[in-house]
């Protein structure tokens, strides 16, 4: 293959692989990535890492070109940071004609998507393989390997279709039927418990108001919308629910201090004894009363009893959106920075809430991207998990479709059920094997009221988090070690 064509293949095979994030396209993960390894196949460790830098920024450019909402910087800069792992494309040699072509390259690409996902700033593990695999016959192995088994399983797969293409070897093809038939037999988990949750989404103006005016009226919009959901209760055409969540930035006027937001929240929930679950941006401590050192992205249970009770403050905030990494440096040349004077406060502590005997786990926005916060908040005992959300910044782009995307994979791979309730959308209730019950529009008011298990059961991915990235590790060991053997006899 001529270099340009080989290079033309790869930014092809990176735009495949975005392409299969959309819904029903799980196959075309398997295809853009054959189509990676069959270009770097038997390519030295400079044009491997090349070549790895061209997919990268191809398939990352394309899957996360929604950030370009912020400015055309930002998107270059985070698809530059995502890039950098796949430098170690250098390390093993790929060679279709070796043993460990099934595995190595698998190995390697779990390790890369690892790396990514924790590093820098805690990491942005958005766009990683196993996400794309929602609608395919592999998603049900998350349950016992999470993000790392099925996006090794789909990277093992695209291996076998570039061995049989290249080799026409029938036998290559028993390995993703083998594959396909275990994941067939992965059973989710069932509980005669149950929950019943409402979200509520209030919309988010979309006209040019000032920012005080905004707030307020986001306010109001989710008040009125939890209104006509206490209405509907009453009139019986709605079951009641257990608890009534508000997505993040449901109100960001402070409601745990006096004024408007405290006064209709506490009015609201004075007619109701449901507990209400509030979004809001607060400038208290963890704990009420406590001053705070900066604002705080918070969920506050609030009921008509106590008012204002538990408070689960944001652990795992963004870097350039709710806090600025090496501030001092970067505001000199980023003038945009000034935009967020206060970095906020990280909460220390996972977010579950005792609802009459039942654990509601909570986690905000981008936090349902991260395994390990994910398995902090079951690990604190949550039999359900609500996720807070506002993605009304990037409302009609693919980032609401992602996210949620996201939080069905969480689902399906901890056996948990999720509601989600966002500011403009996308709100849902997804079942603990990923089946979609009830899924809102974006940018209108809307309710989301359902019924679904609480599960107490851990699965294995949750109990062995790290098994994969280990098995990896082995995996490249042992594949280093033959290519070390290999060539020093062909070199005596």
């Amino acid at each position: 293959m001529a270099p340009l064509m080989r290079y033309l293949v790869v930014g092809l095979a990176g735009a495949v692989t975005a392409w299969s994030f959309y819904p029903n396209h799980w196959w075309a993960a398997i295809l853009g990535v054959a189509l990676f390894l069959f270009a770097v196949d038997f390519q030295s460790p400079a044009k491997r890492i090349t070549l790895a830098i061209v997919f990268a920024h191809s398939f990352y450019a394309f899957h996360v070109q929604w950030v370009s909402v912020l400015g055309n910087d930002a998107w270059f800069g985070l698809v530059s940071i995502t890039t950098l792992p796949w430098l170690f494309f250098a390390v093993l040699p790929i060679n279709s004609k070796s043993k460990y072509f099934y595995f190595a390259p698998a190995a390697t690409i779990v390790l890369i998507e690892a790396l990514r996902a924790s590093t820098p700033w805690g990491g942005f593990p958005w766009g990683l393989i196993a996400y794309s695999q929602l609608d395919g016959p592999f998603v049900p192995l998350a349950t016992l390997g999470g993000q790392g088994l099925v996006t090794g399983v789909v990277v093992v797969v695209a291996a076998t279709l570039v061995k049989f293409l290249k080799y026409r070897k029938f036998r290559e093809l028993l390995i993703p039927l083998v594959i396909f038939g275990f994941a067939a037999n992965v059973e989710p988990f069932a509980s005669q418990e149950t929950i019943t949750l409402s979200a509520v989404q209030g919309n988010v103006p979309r006209t040019g108001l000032d920012p005080d005016t905004q707030r307020l009226t986001v306010l109001n919009n989710h008040v009125n919308m939890t209104q006509e959901l206490l209405a509907d209760i009453t009139a019986g055409r709605v079951a009641k629910p257990d608890l009534i969540v508000w997505p993040e930035s449901g109100t960001d006027i402070d409601p745990l201090r006096a004024g408007v937001s405290a006064t209709q929240i506490t009015k609201l929930v004075a007619n109701t004894e449901i507990p209400i679950l509030i979004g809001a941006t607060t400038w208290d401590g963890s704990s009420l009363g406590e001053s705070g050192a900066g604002p705080r992205n918070a969920g506050i249970l609030w009921t008509a009893q106590s008012g204002p009770g538990q408070l689960y403050a944001k652990n795992h905030l963004v870097p350039f959106g709710e806090y600025i990494p090496l501030r001092k440096l970067l505001a000199k040349y980023i003038s945009r920075f000034d935009q967020i004077p206060n970095d906020f406060v990280p909460g220390q502590k996972p977010g579950v809430f005792d609802i009459n005997g039942k654990s509601v786990g909570d986690v905000i926005c981008f936090e349902v991207a991260y395994a390990n916060h994910l398995n902090d908040t079951i690990a604190a005992g949550a039999q359900v998990i609500v996720v807070q959300t506002n993605n009304s910044t990037y409302g009609n782009t693919a980032q609401p479709e992602q996210q949620f995307a996201i939080t069905r994979f969480r689902a399906i791979e901890n056996q948990r059920a999720f509601l989600v309730a966002s500011t403009s959308g996308i709100s849902g209730l997804i079942a603990n094997d990923g089946t979609v019950l009830a899924k809102t529009k974006q940018f209108e008011s809307a309710l989301v009221s359902g019924e679904v298990a609480l599960i107490s059961e851990n699965t294995t991915s949750f109990k062995f988090p790290n098994w994969v990235i280990y098995a990896s590790l082995i995996i490249i060991a042992l594949a280093w070690r033959g290519n070390r053997k290999r060539s020093a006899a062909f070199h005596s």
